[in-house]
């Protein structure tokens, strides 16, 4: 199975080069794919056996490989695959014919976005498919364990639907003196209750079926099977019982005293120094809030870390700071009272529950705050001045999980308490989507200044020519400049410039400094320029390059431009007019993350690209890994016999090195050999 971001894809296709314009669509929209290419059915199922696929991209119109094939050997194999039909256009027939093959959806490369959409959903769906038949798996061994302590149990338990017994443990069995479960299966349940309590043990009944239970265990008569009574206390709660819903009936055994039951919930669910839930219990309680904000926002989570804990534990010592905890405790539940769910979470912090919205815990929160440094605690023969910092949250039906909501607390107070403590930090779900767009103004103000300003910085990063060269080579990299004069790197400010169209200005930016550079350079260099696709499919852009290279006298051969090899497929049509004219002001090209297609090699037929640079992917533990070091080495010879030179990046060691060192390669570049400068600086 893929991780999480990667989709493990077997493409079914006659056109190698339409296989691989799909893949790089796919690339583009950032979703990760590993490609697997078939067009023979002898050849599928062995692909099937051999490679763990998560997706099947089916060509509709071919007949090598029909999709209803593919449907065929999926369930013979029974493999649960999702079969994506590729068609030509939205005809009714095509789809109908789609339907009918057994494809689970259809799209057509035509409408890029509508293909993510159906990738991505039918993804999700899988993943989910797998999640449920592993959780299916794990209920039934739980529901197994279940079964066993329920049959070991010394509790008397049955469960009960619609007054009738569907299920007894021994235990059950004999406290009422029946021989098997046979006998109680045709036992009315009101057999097991005195005369005198029939009347209210029906009114219970009628009450369950309702879907009203009671809030606190039930006292009644009870009978057994030869008539002797006693009094049984009953716990009543909801269970499922091979699928289907029903009541679990537990029976006190008479000679379990109720207290002792309560002493034992106590000592089992509550911390003993503060008589708060300890973690294990307000998790289940958690949960059961959580479920009842699956529709509607539901209660408040405020989670209060005690300041400086460490020191107060040093100077108290373990039985002063016992006793200032337990002070600590009883200041909250006087101030906040008996409607709070009070949880001692860890040493020094509390985790409360609040039946109140967000807005209000958050008023709580910050009254809580400033009684904490005003409040003197006990703790033994001394007192103890304190602060504390205080996170508070909201469960809501955008809250995935108990352990989600419990992060997103201890993440929030961490920070805080990081910053000096005594503040509140108020995570609002229902707001995240309005952060997320200030966020993105932010990114662009900044982006605009950065243009405006000036405020953007080029660094340089030695690309290193191992057969030695006089002239230097470096990658240009883009800054922007903070306003506390930090540096902020592209991967921030990159998609808020692409998506809100900043990203051909900058590009524009980035190729005049760099021109700069080169003829202000003492020694004579060649800067690599990485471009986007926006720039390249221009149609001005190859004009207003010819301009930079002429008012500011540099020959175009002292500038390399890199493009991605998934956009050049992609933008074929529109780039291959642009890139013929790059080539004219003498400027040499680039493929970057070359090797990442089906046939990347196939795509140099159409391009006139002067130096390819391996998809870092494959550089990731080159030494130790056979497969990666095989893949490079093909690619190194390759390009090598049609005359190409190749550039290895991401070089982080020195096995590495002398890997690249083995294979000939011509260029290379990483932090092993030098990490990225604001000045231009030959690797000695």
């Amino acid at each position: 199975m893929a991780t999480e971001n990667s989709i493990n894809l077997l493409i079914i296709h006659q056109s190698e080069e339409e296989a691989e314009r799909i893949l790089s669509l796919l690339r583009n929209y950032q979703i990760a794919v590993r490609p697997t290419r078939c067009t023979e059915e002898e050849e599928l199922a062995g692909i099937l056996e051999r490679k763990p696929i998560d997706m099947v991209l089916c060509q509709q119109l071919q007949t090598d490989l029909p999709c209803q094939t593919v449907v065929d050997h999926l369930k013979r194999m029974g493999l649960d695959l999702p079969v994506v039909a590729l068609i030509e256009n939205f005809d009714p027939d095509l789809i109908q014919e789609a339907i009918e093959n057994g494809a689970g959806s259809f799209c057509t490369p035509l409408l890029p976005e509508h293909m993510k959409h159906v990738i991505q959903k039918e993804m999700k769906a899988l993943r989910e498919r797998r999640n449920n038949a592993f959780l299916s798996v794990e209920l039934k061994n739980t529901e197994r364990r279940c079964n066993l302590l329920l049959d070991s149990s010394k509790q008397a338990i049955a469960y009960i639907h619609d007054g009738m017994h569907v299920y007894s443990n021994q235990s059950y069995q004999e406290l009422f003196k029946y021989h098997d479960f046979e006998e109680l299966e045709v036992t009315p349940f009101l057999n097991m209750i005195a005369k005198d309590d029939i009347a209210r043990a029906k009114q219970t009944l009628r009450d369950i079926n309702k879907n009203i239970l009671p809030k606190s265990d039930l006292e009644f008569k009870m009978v057994t099977s030869g008539g002797e009574k006693f009094d049984g206390l009953i716990n009543v709660s909801k269970a499922t019982i091979n699928g289907e819903k029903c009541v679990q009936f537990i029976i006190n055994i008479p000679s379990v005293d109720p207290e002792v039951e309560k002493e034992l919930f106590e000592i089992k669910n509550k911390d003993l120094l503060t008589k708060f839930y300890n973690r294990s219990y307000f998790h289940e309680v958690l949960s059961k809030a959580l479920d009842e904000a699956s529709n509607k926002p539901g209660d408040s989570i405020i989670m209060i870390g005690i300041d400086d804990a460490d020191k107060h534990e040093k100077e108290l010592g373990i039985g002063n700071l016992d006793l200032f905890i337990v002070s600590v405790a009883e200041f909250l539940e006087n101030k906040l009272g008996k409607d709070v769910t009070y949880c001692r979470y860890a040493d020094t912090s509390f985790v409360l529950r609040i039946k109140t919205s967000i807005e209000k815990a958050e008023q709580v929160a910050e009254k809580l705050k400033n009684l904490f440094t005003d409040q003197i605690f006990n703790a033994g023969s001394t007192s103890v001045n304190c602060s504390a910092s205080i996170s508070v949250t909201q469960l809501t039906p955008q809250s995935e999980s108990v352990s989600e909501v419990i992060k997103t607390l201890t993440d929030n107070l961490n920070e805080i308490m990081e910053n000096g403590g005594n503040q509140i930090k108020v995570f609002d779900p229902a707001e995240e989507e309005k952060q997320a767009r200030a966020a993105s103004k932010a990114w662009i103000d900044r982006i605009t200044d950065g243009l405006e300003q000036d405020k953007f910085v080029l660094h340089y990063q030695p690309i290193v020519n191992i057969d030695g060269d006089e002239k230097e080579h470096y990658e240009v990299l883009i800054r922007l400049r903070a306003e506390d004069d930090q540096l902020i790197y592209p991967q921030q400010f990159i998609p808020v410039a692409t998506k809100y169209g900043f990203i051909t200005e900058i590009d524009h930016w980035v190729i005049s400094k760099s021109l700069q550079s080169i003829k202000n350079a003492t020694n004579p260099v060649m800067l690599f320029v990485k471009l986007s696709h926006h720039t390249l499919t221009d149609p001005s852009f190859p004009s207003w390059l010819a301009s930079q290279l002429k008012s500011s006298g540099v020959s175009g051969d002292k500038l390399a431009f890199e493009v991605r090899e998934s956009e050049l497929v992609t933008y074929a049509s529109q780039m291959k007019p642009i890139i013929k004219s790059i080539k004219a002001t003498h400027c040499l090209i680039v493929v970057e993350k070359f090797g990442s297609g089906l046939n990347s090699f196939s795509i140099l037929k159409h391009f006139p690209a002067d130096m390819l640079k391996i998809d870092s992917s494959f550089m990731q533990d080159l030494g130790s890994n056979p497969e990666n070091e095989a893949k490079v080495k093909d690619i190194v010879d390759k390009a090598h016999n049609q005359g190409k030179q190749v550039i290895c990046e991401f070089i982080e060691d020195a096995t590495t090195m002398s890997i690249m060192w083995k294979m000939s390669v011509n260029f290379v570049q990483g932090n092993f050999i030098a990490e990225p400068s604001d000045q231009m600086a030959q690797v000695e």
